[in-house]
């Protein structure tokens, strides 16, 4: 036996040795890769349901959106309504007030232009005559 002979003796347990290494390395990582698939469908089988049900919450709060926003019109237009209506009887209400408010000051203007003219024509012998201003 020369070192040759030696050298690939040497060789060829140390690639045995490799080959038994690489066997238990593949070995433990098709038993990571066992756990790994285990807990992915685990969790898919957990995650789904929750998904599903957050799904139903979400499309039955669109639901009530909707209703809310049926609700919101409906008060903008009885606001606008009321607010139409409250107009409508202010302009009623404010013409003829206003009308009434001239009529009366007419009629006072007139009253006490009358009565200075009267008290012009006949001066009373007691009082001296005095001018009041109708204002």
């Amino acid at each position: 036996m020369d070192w040759a002979d030696i050298a690939n003796l040497a060789l060829a347990i140390f690639l045995v040795l490799v080959g038994i290494g690489l066997f238990y390395l593949f070995f433990r990582l098709g038993g990571l890769f066992g756990q790994l698939d285990t807990s992915v469908e685990e969790i898919t089988d957990e995650t789904v349901p929750i998904l599903t049900r957050v799904q139903t919450t979400v499309d039955e709060v669109n639901q009530q959106l909707g209703h809310v926003d049926e609700i919101m019109t409906s008060a903008v237009n009885a606001t606008k309504s009321a607010e139409q209506a409250a107009s409508s009887v202010s302009k009623a209400v404010t013409a003829p007030a206003r009308a009434l408010s001239g009529v009366t000051a007419s009629a006072s203007e007139a009253l006490r232009s009358f009565k200075g003219r009267r008290a012009t024509e006949k001066p009373s012998e007691d009082k001296p005559y005095k001018h009041e201003s109708p204002y």
